[in-house]
């Protein structure tokens, strides 16, 4: 991967939030950390940048805990893709985003997208009319991406990411984390089928048996499937769901530990509207309870609220293996199914290591290949060095000089056998 060298003085200027205010307006208020508290920790994270591999390799814990208390807001836009390994894959792919929004795109898509643009963050500076950056930028990522896989072409619920991923990077960054996302975090949840989602939401099933038994009978009982009020904070990445602020702190998280965080937030919300019998009483029935689901209190979607996500007993292991019995169940339910979850990787750590693997193994196919080459140069040459003595032999037998010299060899031999006893 290559070493890429932050200072304070590096760190981007006014990036528009959610919101629509600037990163510069944001630290100029009272409210929050004070500026020297922001400093701080921007210090902090400048330094571990600095030395990203071997963090990485060491002491992912440091990372892990320094994304659950939260990326400065400056930071981002490089925290993020050094997290998922969007700048690795950058790297390995220059010149390929502009030349994939150059091209002029499949036009079914185009129109889909187009149509999609105005409905992402309406209210939001960048996002206000077709003219501003944002939208330019969010229909060349998207289109981008259509070309960039044409089997999976796009999804909706990629628009939110994308114009989320804009708020907080350029279009090239964004592009290649909308990538990492959709293959490495979440695959499966924009491919035509949706298989994904359909396998997380029966996974979700599992995990509020076991985590919050009151909210799993209540769902039960009334018929709600997680598929009624789960996908869209699953496909969205909670961004039509969480206040903004709240919303940059689980992202910060999921690049960090990848999909068991969205499980975790998940339970959560299900236990803020279900969680015990009094909350139940009050939604009686299918639609109450999805209303009840949908329609959860701003007030309770505070910071403080969700500081258990990072804490909650909720691991990577247990997530792997209900997705495993799921999926096994599907299978049953459905024999023709292909899907395979196996390519998802759970966040910054499993993302590093696949990159490892992958160079080591290209280092060692170019060794492999380097070593063929060697062998075949070297019989090339031994190819070339008996053909050479061939030629000089048949020129000699051809010549009288030769012919008498090989008398002359021959008489030798004759005379250098002993006389009989």
């Amino acid at each position: 991967m290559p070493l890429l060298c932050f200072t304070p003085d590096s760190l981007p200027g006014s990036m528009p939030n959610c919101r629509g205010t600037t990163i510069g307006q944001l630290s100029s208020r009272n409210e929050g950390p004070s500026p020297e508290i922001i400093r701080q920790k921007e210090n902090k994270w400048l330094e571990m940048m600095n030395q990203w591999d071997r963090i990485m390799q060491r002491n992912y814990g440091k990372v892990k805990s320094y994304s659950r208390k939260g990326i400065p807001a400056s930071l981002r836009s490089r925290c993020w893709p050094m997290l998922c390994g969007a700048i690795a894959n950058m790297e390995k792919n220059r010149g390929q985003y502009q030349e994939l929004d150059k091209a002029p795109g499949d036009k079914h898509w185009v129109d889909i997208i187009e149509r999609d643009i105005d409905r992402q963050f309406p209210f939001h500076e960048m996002f206000l009319s077709r003219d501003r950056h944002g939208q330019r930028d969010l229909l060349s990522v998207l289109k981008a991406y259509t070309q960039y896989r044409p089997e999976e072409g796009y999804c909706q619920g990629q628009g939110p990411v994308a114009a989320v991923l804009l708020m907080n990077m350029p279009a090239e960054q964004a592009f290649w984390c909308l990538v990492q996302i959709s293959e490495k975090y979440l695959p499966g949840y924009y491919s035509p089928l949706l298989e994904g989602v359909h396998l997380d939401a029966r996974v979700l099933t599992g995990l509020l048996k076991r985590n919050c038994p009151c909210a799993y009978r209540h769902l039960k009982k009334h018929g709600v499937d997680p598929l009624m009020y789960a996908t869209e904070w699953f496909m969205c990445i909670f961004s039509r769901t969480l206040p903004f602020p709240l919303l940059l702190r689980i992202w910060d998280m999921f690049f960090s530990e990848g999909v068991t965080i969205l499980f975790r937030v998940a339970l959560i919300l299900v236990r803020m509207a279900i969680g015990s019998s009094e909350k139940t009483k009050k939604c009686d029935g299918q639609l109450e309870t999805l209303e009840c689901l949908r329609s959860i209190s701003q007030k309770n979607l505070r910071e403080d609220a969700f500081v258990q996500v990072g804490d909650m007993s909720l691991s990577e292991r247990e997530v792997e293996k209900e997705t495993a019995i799921q999926l096994e169940k599907w299978r049953k339910e459905r024999p023709d199914l292909t899907f395979q979850p196996r390519s998802r990787l759970h966040g910054a750590r499993s993302v590093f290591e696949e990159a490892e693997r992958e160079e080591r193994e290209k280092e060692k196919k170019e060794r492999r290949g380097s070593a063929i080459s060697l062998a075949l140069s070297i019989s090339s040459e031994n190819k070339q060095r008996r053909k050479k003595s061939v030629d000089i032999r048949g020129t000699l037998r051809c010549s009288p000089q030769s012919t008498e010299i090989l008398d002359n060899q021959q008489d030798l031999r004759v005379s250098r056998v002993p006389p009989p006893a």
